[in-house]
């Protein structure tokens, strides 16, 4: 399938950026439990917005992205963030670089769901319209190279091989949802589907074979947490894509997360309480849920709702959270 709609759009100040794939790594040999003592708000420039993702390409470099189509980036781990010239002004909701050139962003409007792509380390992007089924944005996107990369979303499923300019479809014909694409190593893929039902790939996603796990639930965002790899249905239960069986329960307030290795496991989120504003939710766990402690933070002055997550380095995570009159970078370390 060829794109139809290609904008190149340059930002006014040249942007020096490095840019990779964000790697988990290994686990420091003095690995200490999450506690939340070493949750901390840092005071920095963020501008105001609700951030949807957030990646680290060395421990200095970072980007983020909002609902409004806002793409910031920090070059001193989190502590300052400079607001790139808007490329776009709709949802943007998953980013990934694979180079220090190549990076690509997925979003869309109710005009249909678009990429966006970078290869000269974030200076320009290039927005190419996907031509998504019934115009909605993709919730998924994973790519295994520069050029070979998937989306996943309403009744979509689409592969490329050329960086994006051209998509084919994965399968025959997609009747079903798939929420999320992701890969584990070059080789070995998953993909969430409707009513318990995902796929799985060992050949880089060359071929596809489908499973069932033990629920009806329909299957969302893909996780991989040490030797192990996980998918979260609409409700609290997380699934173990090795057996199809129930892995673990979660708190329910808790809506998106990052594995530090098989049990050490952070949970962002927000919960109600008396009022009508929500309060923002950070849960920890070092035991895979069995147990975890919470941290919440104010709507008013901190954060009302927690929602992107990321891993700078080794020791050091950073968290960004939404209130009512700001944006709040937290860090952990650990």
């Amino acid at each position: 399938m060829k794109a139809q709609k290609i904008i190149l759009i340059a930002f006014l100040t040249p942007l020096f950026l490095f840019s990779a794939c964000e790697k988990d790594g290994e686990i420091p040999m003095d690995f200490q439990n999450l506690s939340i003592d070493s949750l901390k708000i840092l005071q920095t420039n963020i501008p105001v917005s609700l951030y949807t993702d957030l990646t680290f390409i060395n421990e200095n470099v970072g980007y983020a992205i909002s609902n409004f189509g806002a793409i910031i980036k920090t070059t001193d781990g989190g502590n300052s963030w400079e607001q790139l010239l808007f490329p776009v002004s709709f949802f943007l909701n998953k980013i990934q670089f694979t180079d220090s050139q190549t990076g690509y962003i997925i979003g869309g409007d109710n005009t249909g769901g678009y990429l966006l792509k970078t290869d000269n380390a974030g200076q320009s992007w290039q927005l190419i319209d996907l031509n998504t089924p019934d115009k909605e944005r993709p919730t998924g996107m994973f790519f295994i190279s520069n050029k070979t990369g998937f989306i996943s979303g309403k009744k979509l499923f689409r592969k490329t091989t050329d960086g994006g300019q051209t998509w084919s479809e994965v399968m025959d014909q997609v009747l079903e949802n798939i929420a999320d694409v992701s890969f584990k190593n070059a080789g070995e893929g998953y993909a969430t589907s409707d009513n318990g039902k995902y796929l799985k790939s060992a050949d880089g996603g060359k071929t596809w074979q489908s499973m069932q796990s033990n629920t009806s639930d329909h299957l969302k965002k893909i996780y991989f947490a040490g030797s192990k790899s996980f998918a979260k249905g609409r409700t609290k239960v997380f699934i173990d894509l090795s057996t199809g069986n129930k892995a673990f329960s979660v708190p329910d307030s808790a809506f998106n997360f990052l594995f530090l290795d098989d049990k050490r496991c952070i949970g962002i989120g927000q919960h109600y309480e008396v009022g009508f504003l929500p309060y923002g939710d950070i849960f920890l766990t070092n035991d895979t849920w069995a147990m975890f402690s919470q941290k919440k933070y104010s709507p008013q002055s901190e954060a009302m709702n927690v929602t992107a997550i990321a891993k700078v380095k080794n020791g050091k995570v950073l968290i960004i959270g939404s209130g009512t009159i700001n944006s709040t970078v937290i860090s952990l370390r650990y």
